[in-house]
């Protein structure tokens, strides 16, 4: 039997919601949880710390022409989001 991350609707819910509101910085902590847990490879935590926290530190930092930076920094945490709602239904974005 696979183990669940999430105890419950509301505890996916308030996890999704805080992965949005935070900006990103929160997905990578929940998939690092995941990964021990067994239920994502530990490339997942690492991959969404990785893109999460460069983009946000260039958005304080760099000049953003276009607004490219919080573009790209919003759709990595929309797709942080969509994963982790995905998580314990079986099925994984992309397969």
């Amino acid at each position: 039997m696979r183990p669940t991350l999430y105890t419950g609707q509301r505890h996916r819910v308030l996890w999704v919601v805080g992965v949005v509101f935070s900006a990103g910085l929160l997905a990578p902590l929940l998939f690092l949880g995941a990964a021990r847990k067994g239920i994502v490879p530990r490339t997942v935590p690492a991959g969404y710390a990785v893109a999460i926290y460069p983009i946000a530190l260039g958005r304080q930092l760099l000049p953003d022409p276009g607004d490219w930076i919080s573009w790209t920094l919003a759709t990595v945490v929309l797709t942080a989001a969509v994963h982790a709602a995905l998580l314990d239904t079986g099925r994984t974005p992309g397969g």
